[in-house]
């Protein structure tokens, strides 16, 4: 593939973007095809090393905020005849609550996910409260406990609280990271597939 190809491919797989954006986009890995040029690589070279237009397409799309896409989406599908707007007013009763409903359900699992989440942190939290309390009730004599149940409690809260404490920073990234697949997959319904 070379440069105009490359480029027209691009500009196609970026039809959904603004004028302005896409023009951008273009001038940009223009630019790139340019410096690869100057640093000695052919056409092909530079193509075959910047990858597929569709997939850096796909990238760039789902990069731009909901807004942008949805109006894009609807410019796109152009003037609605007759038939189609009597359809979405008959079917609003049905379409509409199970969109809801879906984005209900969506967000209930994000924050049954996100809650417990944080009640292991304070769970962790809790431990680490009893590994610190229980020497000091041992020495305040607050608690009529044997010594030797107090500083094995403690011990024991103390490892579990460091084991939770290393745990709870990559399940924190890996809710982060599934909440961010959720919210790209939820644009990507919005990027017109080129057919």
């Amino acid at each position: 593939m070379n440069k105009a190809e490359f480029l027209d491919t691009l500009r196609r797989a970026l039809s959904q973007l603004p004028p302005e954006e896409l023009e951008k986009q273009i001038a940009y890995y223009e630019e790139l095809f340019a410096d690869m040029q100057e640093d000695g690589l052919s056409e092909q070279e530079a193509a075959a090393k910047l990858g597929d237009p569709t997939q850096i397409a796909q990238e760039l799309l789902i990069e731009l905020p909901l807004g942008t896409l949805v109006k894009s989406c609807v410019k796109s599908a152009g003037r609605l005849s007759g038939l189609n707007i009597v359809l979405l007013v008959l079917g609003f009763p049905v379409w509409f609550p199970l969109l809801l409903s879906f984005g209900a359900v969506l967000l209930a699992v994000l924050i049954v996910l996100w809650s417990l989440v944080l009640s292991f942190g304070v769970v962790v939290l809790a431990l680490g409260i009893v590994a610190v309390a229980a020497p000091i009730g041992l020495f305040v004599k607050l608690v009529s406990a044997s010594p030797l149940l107090l500083i094995g409690s403690a011990l024991i809260a103390g490892g579990l609280c460091v084991l939770g404490a290393l745990a709870l920073k990559p399940l924190c990234r890996g809710m982060a990271k599934l909440c961010t697949a959720i919210f790209k997959g939820i644009k990507s319904l919005f990027i017109k597939k080129e057919g």
